[in-house]
């Protein structure tokens, strides 16, 4: 059931103030992570803007990406991978999933009522979007507390406030959901959600122009994660590419079930299962099974930055409907 609830009947919108745990707070220096994150070995090799927009008129595809949310010095080429990949759309807003990695909040399905502060300018929230989503969702589900403190959805607005400064967003946050049949669920309703804000935005124009950024890190593993006798960097990095290759494969075949078995079985400890299953959902049900999963790139964090035993593993993975 849809209800009439509507944001401004809520509560007035605030502005989250950014953590900055894992990318300069300056406005200066984040622009050079960004450029330097496009430009680097292990990036696309070029900025964004010089890549033509090939895809402008599509408004019934929404391309997904599932992207990392780890430190810009050790994961940003493989964000910058994403972020040029969907640079190839025209798009207004962007809906975000993330991780709840500390559990904060009262819900396992969060959203985020405020607009949000990064070192580029405010992120603006979709009002429009936020609306259809609780109407469908239920109230129960905007909860402040569960964005506060987390930086998966956070590390994302940078990038896309570079790329997209007229953008905007809506922060959805997944911590552990009971069973892939609630996950199905979600989805179910989110899709709900999004047909009506399509249609409740195209009555006098076309309507906007959404993508779905998800995310997720892959293996930890090294002295700091706890294993604390793998000293030999070149065992750990092998560590994590053995142990994430499955999962990488099981997101290709774009099959939720074996996604959540693999993960279950090799107790991979990546740290987005959940917005990993919905966004492969969300894929396959909006855009009617008309696209798969392809890897751009991944790589262990020592590859991108040396610095310790310690590694993880990122990957940028897109959902297009082009070869």
């Amino acid at each position: 059931m849809v209800s009439n609830i509507t944001f401004s009947n809520l509560q007035q919108i605030l502005i989250r103030a950014p953590l900055c745990y894992y990318y300069s707070s300056q406005k200066s220096a984040c622009l050079q992570e960004i450029s330097s994150s496009y430009l680097h070995r292990l990036g696309p090799g070029q900025l964004p803007f010089e890549h033509s927009i090939t895809n402008h008129d599509s408004t019934s595809f929404i391309p997904c990406m599932l992207i990392p949310h780890g430190a810009y010095c050790d994961s940003g080429p493989l964000y910058a991978h994403g972020y040029y990949w969907i640079n190839s759309f025209v798009f207004d807003t962007a809906l975000i999933i993330g991780t709840n990695h500390g559990g904060m909040g009262s819900s396992n399905v969060s959203l985020s009522p405020d607009n949000w502060q990064t070192p580029l300018g405010v992120m603006e929230i979709d009002t429009d979007l936020f609306n259809t989503l609780i109407s469908v969702l239920g109230i129960q589900t905007i909860d402040r507390e569960a964005h506060r403190t987390e930086h998966s959805i956070e590390n994302q607005l940078p990038f896309l406030k570079h790329l997209r400064p007229k953008a905007k967003f809506v922060a959805l946050s997944f911590s552990r959901l009971n069973d892939l049949n609630q996950g199905y669920k979600v989805c179910e309703q989110i899709t709900k959600a999004i047909n009506l804000y399509r249609q409740q935005t195209g009555i006098n124009h076309n309507s906007k122009r959404l993508v779905i950024i998800s995310t997720t890190d892959y293996t930890h593993y090294g002295p700091s994660y706890g294993q604390i006798r793998a000293e030999n960097l070149s065992e750990n990095e092998e560590h994590a590419r053995i142990h994430d290759k499955p999962i990488i494969q099981s997101i290709l075949s774009n099959d939720p079930e074996r996604l959540l078995q693999t993960q279950w079985t090799t107790q991979n400890s990546m740290c987005g299962l959940w917005p990993s299953l919905i966004v492969m959902i969300l894929s396959k049900i909006l855009n009617n099974n008309q696209g798969h999963w392809k890897l751009l790139c991944y790589n262990v964090s020592s590859e991108v930055m040396n610095s310790g035993k310690d590694v993880c593993g990122f990957a940028s993975l897109v959902y297009s409907n082009t070869l």
